[in-house]
C-alpha cells in the first residue's frame, strides 16, 4: 500500500507545481473514483486471487488513506479538507455540465 501513497503524493505535487488548482481537485475526484471501482470490482467479482490482490494493495477510497495514516484532530481536519476538495469539484463539474448545454 505505500507504493500507492507514494504515487498519491507525488501525482498531486506534480500537479500542484505544474498545472493550475482546478487539475489538483481534478486529480484527487479521479483518484478516488479509481480506488471506489477498484474496491467494487474486489467486493462484487468472486475472484479470489484477484481479490485478494485489490484489497491487499489498494485502499477503498482517499477517505481510507486518511484514516489509515493519520489519528485523531488531523484525520478529522483532513476528512473535512477533503470534503471541501469534494465540493469544489463538484462546482467544477456543474459549472462544465451548465457550458455544454
Amino acid at each position: 500500500m505505500d507504493v500507492v501513497v507514494i504515487v498519491l503524493v507525488l501525482g498531486a505535487l506534480a500537479v500542484m507545481i505544474f498545472k493550475k488548482f482546478s487539475s489538483l481537485i481534478y486529480y484527487i475526484g479521479i483518484i478516488d473514483i479509481f480506488l471506489r471501482i477498484l474496491d467494487f470490482i474486489a467486493n462484487n467479482l468472486k475472484i479470489p486471487v484477484l481479490s485478494d490482490f485489490i484489497n491487499t494493495y489498494f485502499p477503498n477510497s482517499v477517505s481510507n488513506i486518511i484514516e489509515i495514516y493519520s489519528s485523531g484532530i488531523f484525520t478529522t481536519v483532513l476528512l473535512w479538507l477533503l470534503l471541501v476538495v469534494y465540493i469544489i469539484l463538484d462546482f467544477y463539474l456543474i459549472r462544465i455540465f451548465w457550458k455544454k448545454k
